[in-house]
């Protein structure tokens, strides 16, 4: 027997099937519970049948949880006895009348007389992945392209790498070289392929307008904050009178001597010698000089011993320290730029490889097969067509972990599934056609595969604008 959990207040009024919702709820709040009952609140409406729902998820564990759910629930109910089916119904907020219990025992059968055997509930990349193979030519695949799995990804990925080096050696690229030693330095194997196949997939960061496109520097150094043309020589510039406060300086080396210390003494010397020198002198000696008022961790020396013969020198010191880590600061940003050029410019070329050799081998990836789907929908001269096909498929579309969708596939649901449920003809008169949204803004942990909680929040949005 089900024994379904009464739902209560939100949860309740969430699972209604006449209402466009979009649920933002926190771990261990019942998220699950919400949809799958969603599910049956919908299949237990006259007029909908079980092929005009898809539920979308973002993991297949995910997918296999909310289809075990509700095949259970159906049926429990085929042999359920009244007085039990009547509390099921009531839990989920169901009307509890003789045709809704008939209806309620039918719907097991209904699901297995579906076309594929049972609820359309799967992945939005094992949607993308249906979607294109029932239109491979709208979509523009070649004959033959077959989705990658893992280990395809993993052997390809390592041919890649190990032509790329390959061509690098007969033509004496030693950039590349360098850039692939400079990063086995500080990553492991694992993480260099991790690396290079992130930046295989990031696409849109290397294509279209405003792509980036070899040499690199000027676009990292924008992206840092620095001067397109910066190479390092800002950092000598800092270290000018003109944009160091040397007479701070001068005012310290002053109260050393003052302070009639060994310690002092010696802080004056190196003061002294930094004053004389040029500006890239002293950026040379700026370690030492740095020194003088600050620890190596970079927090400001105590001034209590020099303050009792000295006072005042804390507000020249503070003068002083800020000039420091405006130089510190510029270093730091120049030798990252120093770092993320060769290595991008390498995730470049392995990008570029990539997709040759997927074209080469006939692969289509799961972020390759996102983007057609999407394109599909939305681009091609076909979509209207593709979208009308699907317009008299799917009423109910209902999105799981929602938090975890990136802008690409929101572009499938968003412009591809539902956009006519609210507009024009897409509307068909008085049929039920809504959108079921479900996440937990706090959990998005696909950021790197670029989702965000702003997507998640735009979409919502949108939505609420129609």
């Amino acid at each position: 027997m089900s024994g379904l959990h009464p739902l209560k207040g939100d949860q309740l009024n969430s699972v209604s099937p006449a209402r466009n919702v979009w649920l933002s709820a926190s771990a261990g709040t019942g998220k699950t519970q919400v949809l799958s009952s969603r599910v049956l609140r919908l299949l237990l409406q006259g007029g909908v049948e079980p092929d005009q729902i898809l539920c979308l998820t973002f993991t297949k564990a995910g997918a296999a949880e909310m289809a075990t759910r509700v095949n259970d629930v159906l049926a429990s109910w085929v042999r359920m006895d009244d007085v039990a089916l009547f509390k099921d119904l009531g839990a989920i907020g169901a009307a509890t009348d003789r045709d809704t219990q008939e209806r309620a025992r039918s719907r097991f059968a209904a699901v297995l007389d579906c076309p594929g055997g049972g609820l359309r509930i799967g992945t939005i990349h094992g949607f993308a992945q249906w979607l294109l193979s029932a239109f491979p030519i709208e979509a523009g695949l070649r004959p033959g392209t077959r989705a990658m799995e893992d280990r395809d990804r993993d052997l390809l990925m390592r041919q890649v790498l190990a032509d790329l080096l390959l061509e690098a050696e007969r033509s004496e690229d030693a950039s590349l070289l360098e850039a692939l030693s400079a990063l086995s330095l500080r990553m492991g194997l694992r993480d260099i392929q991790d690396f290079l196949m992130r930046c295989a997939e990031a696409r849109s960061l290397w294509e279209g307008p405003g792509g980036w496109q070899p040499p690199l520097r000027p676009r990292v150094n924008q992206l840092l904050g620095l001067a397109a043309d910066e190479d390092g020589s800002g950092v000598a510039d800092l270290c000018s009178d003109a944009a160091f406060d040397c007479a701070a300086v001068q005012r310290c080396m002053t109260m050393n001597l003052g302070w009639a210390t060994k310690t002092g003494t010696d802080r004056a010397s190196i003061m002294c010698d930094w004053l004389e020198a040029s500006p890239a002198g002293r950026l040379a000696g700026f370690e030492d000089f740095a020194l003088c008022f600050l620890r190596k961790d970079g927090i400001p020396l105590s001034v209590t011993n020099i303050e009792k013969k000295q006072p005042g020198y804390a507000e020249h010191l503070a003068r002083v320290s800020d000039c420091l880590a405006r130089v510190s600061e510029m270093q730091a940003l120049v030798a990252l730029a120093a770092r993320l050029d060769p290595a991008l410019t390498l995730g470049y070329r392995f990008a570029k490889a990539w997709d040759a050799a997927k074209e080469r081998e006939g692969f289509i990836d799961f972020d390759d097969q996102i983007r057609a789907a999407a394109a599909l929908l939305t681009e091609r001269t076909s979509a209207a067509w593709i979208r009308y096909k699907l317009d008299r498929r799917f009423d109910h579309v209902l999105v799981d972990e929602a938090q975890d969708t990136n802008t690409e596939q929101w572009r499938i649901v968003l412009d591809g599934l539902v956009e006519d449920f609210f507009t024009g003809e897409g509307q068909r008169g008085d049929a039920l056609r809504t959108l079921f949204v479900v996440g937990d803004y706090k959990q998005a942990i696909f950021r790197f595969q670029g989702t965000s909680p702003e997507n998640f929040d735009a979409a919502r949005a949108r939505v609420k604008s129609q």
